[in-house]
């Protein structure tokens, strides 16, 4: 069970994680000095923190197939929908009305296909489909088969079926995603794996202190960048191209174990730190995270094709302004989604389904 105090530190690191994003992007579209991109690091924090959550949750609340997939879906297409719209009506908009150079690099044929494949979570399976201006929604594709990967294991019975649809699950999130599982497993061994509920008050401190000192070393030292020519020199151009985003997968690792090592370690901590005294604005910033992460690309790539190249910090001020209303929208709108799949999940044909491959609601067991 997370804890009040561990939860709100739980918020402040996703918020952090997102302006980070968002501030790694900027730097791509403008000049900014001083700068660091340390975007792709702030998804491998993502994903250890997402499977922390959702591990916990199916132990908690969402102990039934059903009521998991529900909530995940209408979690994800809640702001997956709304981000889509804003990317076609911010890349119309830019392209026609404003400075094509700003969308150069991004694709505009077959529409329906790539816009379609992001929806229903496919467009990194195998093949990357970039959904117009909007490539962050990788990592979204890679965790929804997280989901389905992690529920097809904890709620089908042991034997052929579960390894069946564990399989089917895996053949479908694709290579990329398959390569950075392990970090998204880290989390649920977070919240699975009783030794890292044992640590003491002095061996949580220094374990949460040390990994966080070796993720700031690293990160300062910039080691990410030889290591991916050094990645492409091993492996050739080809397959690096088809790594993408997983390809220095195996850094990526230890860059996972290291944070769920400070996750470990700050849940000991966090729960003696007086943190409700931050709660509220931490809690606002947190409900916007999901939002600017899948809101801010299109956002800035508009801001690019009318701005000039000095005004970077404007850019993402106006970002950060548009994400604090949408995002706000969207994310009322869960109860919404959630409602509209929970009745789709009652019908006697989609119970019938759930029923054939899945376990009757009961505690959700590894």
């Amino acid at each position: 069970m997370i804890g009040k105090r561990e939860s709100i530190y739980l918020d402040l690191l996703r918020s952090l994680a997102a302006l980070t994003v968002v501030i790694g992007h900027a730097a791509s579209e403008f000049p900014l000095p001083h700068i660091y991109i340390w975007g792709h690091e702030a998804v491998i924090a993502f994903f250890v923190l997402s499977g922390y959550v959702i591990c916990n949750v199916a132990d908690t609340r969402e102990t039934d197939a059903r009521r998991f997939i529900v909530a995940r879906l209408a979690r994800l297409w809640s702001v997956l929908v709304p981000a889509m719209v804003l990317t076609l009506a911010c890349d119309y908009a830019g392209r026609n009305f404003g400075h094509p150079a700003a969308y150069a690099h991004v694709p505009v044929n077959h529409l329906l296909i790539r816009v379609g494949a992001v929806l229903v979570f496919l467009s990194e399976t195998w093949v990357s489909i970039q959904p117009l201006s909007n490539g962050v929604v990788w990592s979204l594709c890679a965790e929804f088969w997280y989901y389905m990967i992690f529920a097809a294991w904890v709620f089908t019975p042991p034997g052929r079926l579960r390894l069946a649809l564990v399989a089917s699950a895996c053949a479908l999130a694709g290579h990329k995603a398959l390569l950075l599982l392990p970090i998204w497993l880290m989390g649920v061994a977070l919240q699975r794996w009783r030794p890292l509920r044992r640590l003491g008050p002095r061996t949580a401190a220094a374990v949460s202190a040390g990994s966080f000192v070796i993720i700031a070393a690293i990160l300062l030292s910039g080691i990410s960048l030889p290591l991916t020519h050094m990645m492409e020199g091993w492996v050739g151009p080809w397959i690096y191209r088809q790594l993408a985003q997983a390809r220095i997968f195996w850094f990526d690792w230890v860059l996972g174990a290291l944070f769920t090592a400070h996750l470990a370690g700050a849940r000991v901590v966090m729960a003696r730190v007086p943190l409700e005294r931050i709660a509220g604005p931490v809690r606002a910033c947190a409900g916007v995270s999901f939002a600017a992460y899948l809101f801010h690309v299109p956002l800035l790539d508009f801001a690019a094709a009318f701005l000039p190249p000095d005004q970077g910090w404007l850019a993402i001020a106006l970002t950060l302004l548009v994400i604090a209303t949408l995002g706000r929208l969207a994310e009322r709108s869960k109860s919404s989604w959630r409602r509209a799949l929970d009745a789709f999940s009652r019908s006697p044909m989609t119970k019938s389904f759930l029923v054939l491959f899945f376990k009757k609601e009961q505690p959700a067991s590894s």
